[in-house]
């Protein structure tokens, strides 16, 4: 049977899929591969900033649309003549740029081994079972029909806290950090801004609206926490975490805690033993303090911690792909607030800038989150939890983006993050498992998509591992994948 792969997104997990589909010697069944995007492939929400003073949270090490091996990145970059190396931060637009690149070359392949490729420009809103394949049903009336179906939704919807919810369509309120240039454009330069969060968006929100202007930021969550401070993220040349004895952790285990940070300790002695772990971390209470002290740490060199991080977050895909959603959901949310603080840290480059806006003013860390926010004439006004009121002229939402939907229906089809509807499970081949569970559909969910499996997603890396592990999976002959035995009706 000839395979019609159809992949659903085009950001840089779509583009990895699709790079690495056409690698390796031709395959004889593979008869077409259509990517379905509105937007230009490789141009997704991470990347596709035209924005130079924005700059990856990883390093050029891993963020490469290979997983494994030299990053493709920086063999792209350094034939271009940038002089990066493994640990650089670099602006996110040549990322973009990468990934287009990456795209166009195994369009060309493509096309040399006579398989039939091109992008559909349009949003694919469900998945119908249709014989021995499926129709990928478009928002604009057309259906694609397709024997294997990639899902590589991005992490595109921005998360509304309750706080603003009834104020949806006021133009004093924006619900997005990016682009930064609409947010440059809808805050004047004497504004006052609330925003809302303090990790990697809200960073990139202040950044901007504190640069070359007026304005003045305050920013708060309920954590009220900032990311710590790197100064690179790469791959370390031999393991440092002791990989079996963290495979054999019973998460369940009470001691399973202790046991984790023992071998977190351990590994992070390996990378420098000369610098106890006490002496790489700030204690301070106060987020800007922290900020500043941990700027200081990471300028000095005093962080062996950020080697292990590249390492953790593959073990802990690893460690919990097994698990049920839900466990691996609970373990998550009780270790998110470590895990989002050094897994997800920020470059010193950006760490200095917001240190600058602080002392200088522009930018402030609420103490507290607000209680209410109410609408007034000259905007908003807030009131904080030690009864205090503040007016702000306009409010910034940046708390993250909510991680792709799937709904299944009676009948089989899966729906394109619905508001409702049941979940279909996903097996450990990443392939949606078929509606009476005895099997597998020939739909796979990669990157952020793979949530139900995947504990970090928001990783160029991770969606890399899955683009090789689902590509050379379809590179074999049909008969090897088999075909789900449905008995669904439409």
């Amino acid at each position: 049977m000839s395979k019609r792969v159809v992949i659903i997104g085009g950001g840089a997990t779509a583009a990895a899929a699709y790079s690495r589909l056409a690698q390796g010697p031709p395959a004889g069944d593979l008869e077409s591969v259509s990517v379905v995007s509105p937007k230009a492939v490789g141009l997704g929400q991470a990347f596709g900033t035209t924005d130079p003073r924005l700059i990856c949270n990883t390093s050029a090490d891993v963020t490469s649309l290979s997983a494994t091996g030299e990053s493709g990145l920086l063999r792209y970059l350094a034939a271009r003549g940038w002089p990066v190396s493994r640990a650089d931060f670099v602006p996110r637009y040549l990322v973009g740029q990468y990934c287009r690149e990456s795209y166009a070359a195994a369009r060309t392949r493509f096309e040399a081994q006579g398989v039939r490729t091109g992008q559909v420009r349009d949003w694919a809103q469900a998945v119908v079972p249709d014989g021995d394949g499926y129709q990928v049903e478009l928002a604009g009336g057309d259906a694609l029909s397709a024997t294997d179906v990639l899902l590589c939704l991005g992490l595109d919807r921005p998360v509304l806290p309750e706080l603003v919810s009834p104020y949806l369509g006021d133009g004093r309120l924006l619900t997005d950090a990016y682009p930064t240039s609409r947010l440059r454009a809808s805050v004047p330069d004497d504004a006052k801004v609330l925003l809302l969060g303090t990790k990697l968006s809200a960073i990139d929100a202040a950044l901007t609206l504190c640069t070359g202007s007026r304005r003045q930021v305050v920013m708060t969550s309920p954590s009220g926490e900032l990311p710590a401070v790197r100064t690179g993220l790469v791959r370390p040349a031999v393991p440092l975490v002791d990989r079996a004895r963290w495979l054999a952790v019973d998460p369940r285990d009470p001691g399973a805690g202790g046991e984790l940070t023992r071998l977190l300790v351990a590994a992070i002695r390996r990378a420098d033993p000369g610098i106890p772990l006490v002496a790489q971390v700030s204690g301070a209470a106060d987020g800007q303090q922290r900020l500043a002290e941990e700027l200081v740490l990471a300028e000095a060199g005093l962080v062996p911690w950020q080697g292990i991080v590249a390492e953790v977050i593959e073990l802990i895909n690893e460690w919990a792909a097994g698990w049920p959603a839900e466990e691996r959901q609970s373990w998550l949310g009780r270790h998110r607030s470590l895990m989002s603080r050094y897994i997800s840290a920020i470059p010193v480059r950006n760490a200095r800038r917001l240190h600058g806006h602080f002392r200088g003013g522009r930018l402030a860390l609420a103490a507290g989150y607000p209680q209410g926010l109410t609408p007034v004439a000259d905007g908003w006004r807030v009131s904080w939890p030690d009864g205090r009121r503040e007016d702000f002229t306009h409010v910034v939402c940046a708390v993250g983006y909510a991680k792709p939907r799937l709904a299944r229906s009676a009948s089989g089809t899966v729906w394109i993050n619905p508001v409702l509807g049941a979940e279909p499970a996903v097996g450990a081949d990443l392939r949606l498992r078929t509606p009476d569970g005895s099997g597998s559909e020939r739909i796979w969910v990669l990157g952020a998509s793979a949530h139900q499996r995947t504990a970090i997603v928001n990783y160029l890396n991770t969606a890399a591992r899955h683009a090789a592990f689902v590509a050379d999976q379809l590179r074999r002959p049909a008969a090897r994948i088999p075909v789900p035995v449905t008995t669904a009706t439409m």
